[in-house]
């Protein structure tokens, strides 16, 4: 059987391929209990924590990069075109100049979303696999107007990432689950500057958290759990038109990430614990918006969001303190680019109380063809949303859902071989929403 490896250190003949690729490196690295080790056996486990460092990387995105735009579940039935209404908390995320234009003196917004991912890799062989790696994103906004010009806030919730896959064995040939999520806590503070014109500034605290999990055919499993914070901040400003609408813009700063923590894996009789660090960096976002009153219960918004994704040009990777070998780096390269994503939404209102929204989303995808992998699938991806809402007195309920569909990408092995070997790509995502608004 003849095997070509593609550029990500994965087999693609058949989906069985890797698992024996990789039973044959075990069998160059193995030791057995009564070997020392020497400088032989140190040059083949650099070989092995290489190998590794391939599959080690954290890539878990769904369209347009990184960015997740599940932020507040009536901003979602809207389309996520929210940053030129920016009438309710999660302004803090969309656009923290909206604050100062709310009604109430104190809103608490508490919103959770459910997530059902469809990753779906094809083989040369044909035989479409599927990870679904299934997630909850918990979140809440809460805003407080100290005074007639200055409105505070602070939101908890999840901007970037917050997904995974989860390939089984019987799929793939071995297992292989990862998730990377970025949360940040984020203070805001906002001010009217004219009658109709306010600003609002906020920072971003960031946590993110990296797992990885996949085992090795006859070694065991391998591991790495790593943690790492960072900061940034965004300024919104804000206009309205009174009883027409109003525009928006915001911009969110970039931040570099150091996820540091432990990579442990098997080496023959051994069970290896290493301290590992990778580096990530998230974009600069440029958002604008608008919402236009069509009467006095049709609301109409629009968004075009531009992002900066050539920043993650490549993804750090270090493995610390590798016997005769000291710390080994390596660099995964991903040359992202910049993307547009494009959204519309709607609003009515009726009589009793009940909002109907409905809203589209266009998401470019950020990830060039070359960095296409089992653990890095993004595509474009056209996504409808809507939802209703019910208020009563000082309480609102939300509900959202959404559907987005990926359009598939293939690739081609770079080396010449006839026929040319093919790998196609796809992701298609569900996602349910819930939110409840306390009104003060």
């Amino acid at each position: 059987m003849q095997y070509v490896l593609s550029p990500k250190f994965s087999v693609v003949d058949k989906k069985n391929d890797f698992r024996y690729l990789i039973s044959k490196l075990e069998g160059v690295f193995r030791i057995s209990k009564e070997a020392a080790m020497g400088k032989e056996t140190a040059r083949w486990f650099f070989f092995l924590v290489l190998s590794f460092l391939f599959l080690s990387t954290p890539f878990f995105l769904q369209a347009g990069g990184w960015n997740n735009t599940l932020l507040g579940c009536r901003a979602i039935g809207l389309g996520g075109a929210f940053a030129g209404l920016a009438n309710d908390p999660s302004a803090i995320f969309y656009n923290p100049g909206g604050l100062v234009f709310q009604e109430n003196r104190m809103s608490l917004a508490i919103n959770g979303f459910y997530i059902w991912p469809t990753f779906e890799y094809t083989p040369p062989s044909g035989n479409t696999i599927r990870s679904r790696y299934e997630s909850p994103l918990p979140q809440f906004f809460l805003a407080y107007k100290s005074s007639q010009k200055l409105s505070l806030g602070l939101g908890f919730y999840v901007p970037y990432a917050g997904s995974g896959v989860d390939w089984k064995q019987e799929d793939l040939g071995f297992p292989f689950r990862s998730s990377l999520g970025v949360y940040s806590i984020t203070p805001t503070v906002a001010y009217q500057v004219t009658e109709n014109l306010s600003v609002g500034l906020n920072l971003n605290f960031y946590t993110a958290k990296f797992h990885l999990k996949t085992e090795m055919p006859s070694s065991g499993t391998m591991t790495t759990e790593e943690t790492g914070s960072a900061q940034s901040a965004s300024l919104g400003l804000f206009y309205r038109y009174p009883g027409r609408g109003s525009l928006g813009f915001t911009v969110r700063g970039p931040a570099k990430i150091r996820l540091q923590g432990v990579t442990e894996m098997p080496f023959g009789p051994y069970e290896l614990k290493f301290d590992s660090e990778t580096v990530i960096r998230l974009p600069w976002d440029f958002e604008a918006g608008i919402s236009f009153s069509a009467g006095d219960r049709l609301t109409l918004t629009a968004d075009a969001q531009y992002t900066l994704w050539s920043v993650l040009e490549k993804v750090e990777k270090t493995i610390k303190g590798i016997p005769y070998s000291g710390d080994h780096h390596y660099d995964e390269m991903m040359n992202f680019k910049n993307i547009l994503i494009l959204r519309m939404g709607a609003e009515y209102s009726f009589p009793q109380g009940i909002f109907l929204r409905g809203g589209i989303g266009f998401d470019r995808y950020a990830t060039p063809l070359e960095s296409l992998s089992i653990s890095n699938i993004d595509v474009d991806k056209l996504t409808l949303l809507g939802g209703f809402g019910i208020r009563m007195g000082r309480i609102g309920i939300d509900f959202a859902s959404a559907y987005g569909w990926g359009k598939e990408r293939e690739t081609t092995s770079p080396l010449v071989v006839s026929p040319p070997i093919k790998q196609r790509f796809n992701l298609n995502i569900f996602i349910v929403g819930i939110g409840v608004t306390f009104y003060y």
